[in-house]
């Protein structure tokens, strides 16, 4: 069994954000860069079948490369979670991060969650919102990633599966 995902990746930007973040009073236990992402669809413990299900749901996909402002600054209590994310995202992403999330209920994955706050974790075990000035940074994707989470003894590690480009569906140019 796997813990999968499907995120998008911030390359570029994620350093910048870290040197932010350690600049700043930030609450809780910093998330190591190289695991930073924006997460579209948490789908958790995956059988083999179903991660082999959610690849090809992941090729399938379309969505145009998308552009977010990261300008605020949140927090989930329950989850004990302090991260940055957009005030305004494009209805593209929305769509995006639905489809995954519904790609993964066809095959009793999820957890349900019917919401969609798109964020970047940037600590864990927050006990606290961030008292900070918000954050601007703009994040600029063509790709999406299916991860997996893996436990290690110096904790968590997320790696790509498999990444897939940012497509528009193509248009029928055939007047049909």
């Amino acid at each position: 069994m796997s813990r999968l995902f499907f995120a998008l990746p911030l390359d570029e930007i994620s350093l910048p954000l870290v040197t932010w973040r350690d600049r700043h009073p930030w609450p809780g236990q910093g998330v190591p860069q190289a695991n930073l992402h924006l997460t579209l669809a948490f789908l958790g413990e995956a059988s083999e079948q179903q991660r082999e299900q959610l690849l090809a749901a992941g090729a399938r996909q379309h969505c145009p490369p998308l552009t977010i402002a990261l300008d605020r600054t949140g927090w989930f209590p329950r989850a004990k979670a302090a991260w940055v994310g957009p005030r305004q995202w494009p209805n593209e992403l929305t769509v995006l991060a639905r489809a995954l999330r519904r790609h993964g209920e066809r095959i009793g994955l999820g957890n349900g969650e019917q919401g969609y706050t798109p964020h970047v974790t940037l600590s864990r075990k927050a006990g606290e919102a961030p008292a900070t000035p918000a954050p601007d940074f703009l994040l600029q994707t063509t790709r999406f990633c299916l991860y997996q989470s893996t436990s290690t003894p110096d904790g968590v590690s997320y790696e790509p599966l498999a990444c897939w480009p940012l497509r528009p569906r193509a248009k029928n140019t055939d007047g049909i």
